[in-house]
């Protein structure tokens, strides 16, 4: 599996779809419901980490991850791949990478 770190923040192509799809306002107003998803996968991979249940951690990520590449966070995707194949070494980068993944969506 690649680093995660060596992945671009966004994907223009996935981002220029969701645009083509449902229109730029549309867009700009889902993003704040996009947001609050990723935040609560985070959440509950978080605690599911930290209670060291692996199988909810898993679960949590994969979730993470198909949300995360449904709308471009390309980086973001990557890690929660990662933490899904149980590769935890940067799992405490998490919500640092998740708050960066929030400013390129908003940009976006």
């Amino acid at each position: 599996m690649s680093d995660w770190r060596s992945q671009p923040e966004l994907d223009m192509v996935a981002i220029s779809a969701l645009v083509a799809a449902v229109g730029k306002p549309v867009l700009d107003d889902m993003k704040g419901q996009f947001v609050a998803d990723l935040e609560r996968l985070v959440s509950a991979y978080s605690d599911a980490h930290g209670a060291e249940n692996p199988d909810e951690a898993r679960s949590s990520a994969h979730a993470l991850k198909g949300a995360a590449s449904n709308i471009g966070l390309k980086r973001l995707a990557a890690l929660a791949a990662e933490l899904e194949q149980g590769q935890v070494e940067d799992a405490d980068a998490l919500p640092d990478v998740l708050q960066s993944a929030i400013r390129h969506l908003q940009a976006a």
